[in-house]
């Protein structure tokens, strides 16, 4: 408020230099009243000025509304948001259903087209009764190593499995060894085994780079409260997704119209035990500020106004 007007006791001002006695000003300039703390402001800026404020705060408060349209759609609300540039993703699907394999395939062709496609260098592995590797090291990301990602992810012959810790934590261990690599991506299907989850997280620390978590569908909170801790420990983050109903249909590459936005939007959503997303709660903060403020100079402007 200093911008457009002073408190009605006496304050410094810093424009002035000095002491400025508003009581003084008793019915020179429109007065406001702040909903937060009651305080009474004297408003001396112009229209024009307030109006320029209005204008800003409402472009803000859109831009915080594309951004968590952004954060929270298509693949980055199933696996959320890869920040690094060179990645190796594991993927666990040891406890996945048979119906469960098309959903998997389409979400991670999803993230393969929307978001390593714009990095810099990625390898998969795939858990099974020795470490798959995609690419012996992290490859270069073309458009040509996206696409043969894609159609060694479609030949996986997926079907649970027994003897899961050993499986996922040589696994995870395999993917540290490629020093090129800038973070671990754990993608979990279904559940975690009890017996797995101490030794993983006594042997996560040997990783040497963060493990970031996803978990999809998990059957239980257990599941996510464990791949919680082990992406804490590893300095990593966590992200979870779970569909809504049995089946969602994927778009070979995603629609023009954004139909397939709006499929995730109806169908997805966050599991029980997952709290809010970080970076989606950081977003809708400032948004929350925004439109706080936004409300409160459209008020000034209805005062000036009248």
């Amino acid at each position: 408020f200093a911008q457009v007007g002073f408190k009605q006791n006496a304050d410094y001002v810093t424009s002035l230099g000095r002491l400025v006695a508003s009581r003084y000003a008793d019915g020179l300039f429109p007065q406001f009243c702040r909903a937060e703390d009651g305080r009474i402001y004297n408003l001396t800026a112009k229209s024009e000025l307030i109006y320029q404020f209005v204008e800003c705060l409402t472009q803000a408060v859109e831009c915080y509304k594309q951004r968590m349209d952004w954060l929270t759609s298509k693949s980055r609300q199933i696996f959320g948001v890869i920040l690094e540039q060179c990645i190796t993703i594991v993927l666990d699907f040891s406890d996945i259903l048979k119906g469960e394999i098309n959903l998997c395939q389409g979400a991670l062709t999803m993230v393969f087209q929307e978001q390593v496609a714009h990095i810099t260098k990625f390898n998969i592995i795939w858990v099974s009764q020795e470490p798959m590797k995609w690419r012996d090291h992290a490859t270069t990301v073309t458009e040509q190593s996206i696409a043969a990602a894609i159609s060694w992810l479609e030949k996986l012959t997926f079907k649970p499995m027994t003897m899961h810790r050993v499986r996922c934590l040589d696994a995870l261990m395999e993917a540290g060894k490629d020093q090129t690599i800038e973070s671990v991506y754990y993608f979990v299907v279904g559940d975690i085994p009890e017996e797995s989850k101490e030794l993983l997280l006594q042997r996560a620390s040997e990783i040497p780079c963060p493990v970031c978590t996803v978990s999809f569908n998990a059957r239980g909170e257990a599941t996510i409260a464990f791949l919680k801790d082990l992406s804490a420990k590893t300095h990593g983050r966590f992200h979870a997704f779970a569909e809504r109903t049995g089946y969602i249909e994927f778009p070979e590459f995603p629609t023009k119209d954004g139909d397939s936005v709006i499929t995730w939007k109806l169908k997805g959503k966050l599991p029980p035990g997952a709290g809010v997303r970080e970076d989606v709660y950081l977003i809708w903060r400032e948004m929350e500020e925004a439109c706080s403020t936004l409300a409160q100079v459209q008020r000034l402007v209805a005062l000036i106004d009248n």
